[in-house]
Formats: C-alpha cells, sequence, structure tokens
C-alpha cells in the first residue's frame, strides 16, 4: 500500500471516530412520581415512566398509551364512590447538573374503571383532572349516597388503573439525565 492511500485510510478512520465521538447521548430521562391519596383509598405505582435514551437534536420523543415506558399505576378504593383524580406535572424536564438545561415535557393520562389492567378499556382524561366511578357502573351514575359500611353491609374494594404518557421535545440540549417530579392526587369525589 502506498504510503499517500495509508494516509488516507488514515485520515478516514479519523473523521468516523470524530463524527461518532462528537454525538451526545442523553442518558434515559426520569420521571419521579409523588402519589397523594385520600387516607381510604390506596394507590400503588406498577410501572415507572421511563423515556429511552435519546440524542440530542432527536425532537419530539413520545411514550403512547400502551407503550413500554408508560407510567402505570393501581388505585384501590370502595366501588360504590366515584374518585378525582389530578395529574400536576411540570413543563419541563430539568438536567440534574445544570439546571438551565431543560426539556419540554407534556404528559397526559387515562384510566380504566372495569377492574382489570387493560388498556383498551382506558378512558383519556380530559385536562389534567378525571373524575371517575371506581368501579363502572353500567346503570350510570350512582344514585343515592351509598349505604355506609356496616356489619350488614361492606362494600366491595375494587381496582381502577391509571396509564400516564406523554412526550418530550429534545433539542440541542447538554448530554445527560434530565428529572423531573410530577404529582398525582387522588381523593373521593
Amino acid at each position: 500500500m502506498t504510503k499517500s492511500i495509508y494516509n488516507i485510510l488514515h485520515l478516514i478512520i479519523m473523521s468516523i471516530l470524530l463524527m461518532i465521538m462528537s454525538v451526545q447521548s442523553l442518558s434515559g430521562q426520569t420521571i419521579n412520581f409523588s402519589v397523594h391519596v385520600a387516607s381510604s383509598l390506596d394507590a400503588t405505582k406498577d410501572a415507572d415512566m421511563a423515556f429511552p435514551q435519546v440524542m440530542a437534536g432527536d425532537g419530539i420523543t413520545a411514550i403512547g398509551l400502551g407503550d413500554g415506558g408508560m407510567g402505570i399505576f393501581a388505585i384501590s378504593g370502595n366501588e360504590e364512590l366515584d374518585v378525582e383524580v389530578t395529574l400536576v406535572a411540570p413543563t419541563n424536564l430539568v438536567h440534574v447538573s445544570y439546571p438551565a438545561q431543560t426539556m419540554p415535557l407534556n404528559l397526559t393520562f387515562a384510566y380504566a374503571n372495569y377492574g382489570v389492567n387493560d388498556i383498551n378499556q382506558a378512558k383519556t382524561a380530559t385536562g389534567n383532572t378525571a373524575r371517575f366511578q371506581m368501579k363502572e357502573r353500567q346503570s350510570g351514575p350512582a344514585g343515592a349516597p351509598p349505604t355506609p359500611p356496616s356489619s350488614g353491609h361492606t362494600p366491595q374494594i375494587v381496582t381502577a388503573y391509571l396509564y400516564v404518557y406523554g412526550t418530550i421535545d429534545v433539542g440541542m440540549i447538554a448530554s445527560g439525565a434530565y428529572s423531573g417530579t410530577v404529582d398525582l392526587y387522588v381523593q373521593y369525589y
């Protein structure tokens, strides 16, 4: 191999290495949830919400209803009552080391209240608050106030499921981890 071909190959390899090293990857983005529930309700996190690893400049990255990375919560409570769920999310995820670096965040949620963790039964919330029956009643909304628990009547405890999903918009930002805290409020209505 002549010296000039060797130099050209060396230059090509160095150029490729420089291009690879200049691409900035971002760690998987983390969203921490704080769940606030009324004392007579119970809520558990079945799955964390986690966006995949992205690259600076990727643009909008979405986790849709039913996608991996979607947050899943189970709410258990009195089948005869309605609940109100409010999702309070920041508008941006913030770099853990450089708080001036932010990434736009847009979240929404859906719920399934047929007692089964099934996204095909999910109803999307309008805005950041939804009011729904703990267990979907085929007859519609409850009539008179429910019978209070007593020795002769114990209401069944049922589970409704919440699915949290959304988008991040990845611009030309610093590499590293970005995080944010989302508050989820659940109470009887």
